[in-house]
């Protein structure tokens, strides 16, 4: 065999295997997450994003870290073509000081057997400490401005000053002062605000303080938000199980709303769902009863929408089903 054949050979099997590893890898938005210098005391969380851009279904079979300080687990482990999930890193800062770097290994083992590196870094300090450790906005309401405070307090550095916050989020807002100062002790109160006007669901962000102390450049403060809608159905679902033709039976439902609201009415009504006393008057819960009516064989399901006299999100949804045989 010639040596110009041999290199052929070697040159084919060496770019076989970069493209056989980068189509792992591909599917992560990054690979690597550094939270920077964090007081000791929290526990750090980030969530490597994963979408199957391939056209065969991925199965994460495991992952494994390189230290206890992390751990790490994934939200769905079958991926199929275009669809999404997570590998969860949690960084537990007590038990670390200074530099940490910590790797996640992701193993696939379909279509083929590969296996992914993700970086976790952080640098531990014990000069300053972050109480409580996030700002926290636990099921807040859409439609309505709500604030959380936490306190950052420096040890060592008695003309420490907080010069500028900035948040990754134009949803929230955050303003500081300084609580105390005495010798190298050093008290700052932070209030984070989130606006009226954020969408519903959950939100991660971050809240960055910059400071005049070279050692203590940027202090990161992550933000945990849940936002609920303006209404909520109570139950979500309807379900009438197994219906004979013909059977007809009523159901009901409860609508609460952070203000009181009118109900105007009910889309997607059909031949085997109709309405019942529809509330006229304006108050913060209704009880709106419904009649399903087993006029079609089959399995049924089904979505009605509420509609109400709030301005914005004034809709709600919710999903019917039923079994109707003879």
């Amino acid at each position: 065999m010639s040596c110009r054949l041999i290199l052929s050979i070697a040159f084919f099997l060496a770019c076989g295997g970069v493209q056989a590893s980068n189509w792992a890898e591909n599917m992560f938005v990054e690979l690597n997450k550094d939270f920077g210098a964090v007081p000791r005391g929290p526990i750090l969380v980030h969530k490597f994003q994963v979408k199957n851009n391939t056209s065969e279904t991925v199965h994460i079979s495991g992952v494994r870290v390189s230290c206890g300080c992390v751990s790490a687990s994934v939200l769905k482990n079958q991926i199929l073509p275009n669809e999404e999930t997570s590998v969860i890193a949690n960084m537990d800062s007590t038990r670390f000081s200074g530099s940490k770097s910590v790797t996640v290994y992701v193993t696939f083992d379909k279509p083929r057997f590969e296996e992914v590196r993700l970086l976790v870094q952080a640098y531990g300090r014990n000069d300053y400490a972050v109480f409580p450790e996030n700002f926290n906005f636990n099921e807040i309401q859409r439609g309505k401005t709500a604030e959380s405070k936490i306190t950052l307090r420096f040890y060592g550095y008695p003309n420490i000053e907080m010069v500028e916050s900035k948040t990754e989020s134009n949803y929230l807002k955050v303003k500081s002062s300084l609580v105390k100062r005495e010798g190298n002790d050093v008290v700052y109160e932070a209030t984070a605000i989130v606006r009226e006007d954020i969408p519903v669901g959950k939100w991660f962000s971050d809240i960055f303080f910059k400071t005049n102390v070279a050692s203590i450049p940027i202090v990161r403060v992550p933000v945990n938000i849940q936002v609920e809608s303006m209404l909520t159905v109570s139950p979500s679902t309807l379900s009438m199980g197994k219906v004979k033709m013909g059977d007809s039976s009523d159901r009901k439902i409860v609508v609460r709303g952070s203000q009181p609201f009118k109900i105007l009415g009910v889309e997607g009504l059909d031949d085997n769902w109709a309405v019942k006393d529809l509330p006229k008057e304006k108050k913060d819960v209704h009880v709106v009863t419904f009649n399903f009516k087993a006029n079609k064989e089959g399995d049924l399901r089904h979505k009605l929408v509420i509609k109400t006299d709030i301005p914005e999100d004034g809709t709600i949804e919710f999903n019917t089903n039923a079994i109707v045989g003879k």
